[in-house]
């Protein structure tokens, strides 16, 4: 809080921390001029500024010593390893967007990216490195590419002594149960929590070093409405920008599910005493006399 944050976009002309052309004949030759791109950023830095960047640190290295040159994995950690010690005096953050259903993620954006970007990036990952050496093809091919990678991705951050978070769509029952009592909410049968993270529309969680942190269901019927179902933040966690963070990644998908011309209410019940948090998110508190009163019915048996 308090400080300038800079966002900068992966490929553009001057980016302080990466190139945009990496035409290089070999790997050696890429290695070292990306670890003086991140030794001048580093000693340049404002320390005052937030800087903000995406797929430079574990991407991109992935998909040059993996996908282009077919390096193993050991290669790639220690590649990636020299950079995090090179940004380690900036007390780095890193926040990976897990994906557990590649095949389904890809899906999802075909039709807003088009064939051009499909034919691109299938022709890369499956007509080198890789991709060429487990004679991969095809939209199957670039699949279990992508599969792959995140596997060693996620082995590469769990190597590395870094501040760590991922996002994720897979909470399971125990880990929503762990919340709960963080928070000191009341805990319903097991039985109940799992069909109820089974059942959520969409749920999003993120995991601090592999724990779960904060979470947040949602019920929706992809049309008119949506209703915030539940949005934990582990004790330990809160007022650290991430129920902040987790709303607007959750909002940012919705959007993504809106077509042009449509309106689309999303609603929730507060916490007590909570209401100024959601009023800072676009939230507006209403009241009997805006829209009639809220009304509950507990069934038991």
């Amino acid at each position: 809080r308090g400080k300038q944050v800079v966002c900068v976009d992966e490929g553009v002309a001057e980016h302080p921390a990466d190139i945009a052309d990496y035409d290089f004949p070999d790997f050696e030759t890429e290695r070292t001029r990306i670890l003086e791109k991140w030794r001048s950023f580093v000693n340049g830095a404002d320390e005052d500024v937030i800087y903000v960047f995406n797929c430079i640190f574990l991407q991109n290295p992935m998909c040059e010593t993996m996908m282009r040159f077919g390096m193993e994995e050991e290669a790639s950690a220690n590649y990636i390893a020299e950079i995090a010690e090179i940004i380690k005096p900036m007390s780095p953050v890193i926040v990976y967007i897990d994906q557990p259903n590649v095949r389904s993620a890809i899906d999802g954006v075909l039709a807003e990216r088009g064939d051009g970007w499909l034919k691109a990036v299938t022709e890369y990952h499956v007509s080198q490195g890789y991709g060429k050496q487990n004679r991969l093809s095809g939209y199957d091919g670039y699949i279990k590419c992508l599969e792959e990678r995140r596997i060693r991705e996620r082995n590469i951050l769990c190597s590395l002594n870094m501040d760590c978070y991922t996002i994720s769509q897979d909470i399971t029952a125990d880990e929503l149960a762990e919340l709960f009592s963080s928070v000191g909410w009341s805990l319903p049968a097991r039985e109940q929590m799992e069909l109820a993270v089974n059942n959520s529309t969409k749920s999003f969680v993120v995991r601090h070093k592999g724990n779960a942190v904060a979470a947040i269901n949602w019920l929706g019927d992809y049309g008119m409405h949506w209703f915030m179902k539940d949005f934990i933040i582990h004790k330990d966690y809160q007022g650290q920008m991430i129920g902040t963070f987790l709303y607007r990644f959750s909002e940012n998908f919705i959007k993504s599910t809106i077509q042009d011309g449509w309106k689309v209410c999303i609603d929730l019940r507060s916490s007590k005493g909570k209401e100024k948090f959601y009023n800072q998110l676009g939230f507006k508190t209403m009241t009997a006399d805006d829209s009639g009163s809220g009304m509950e019915k507990m069934l038991e048996r």
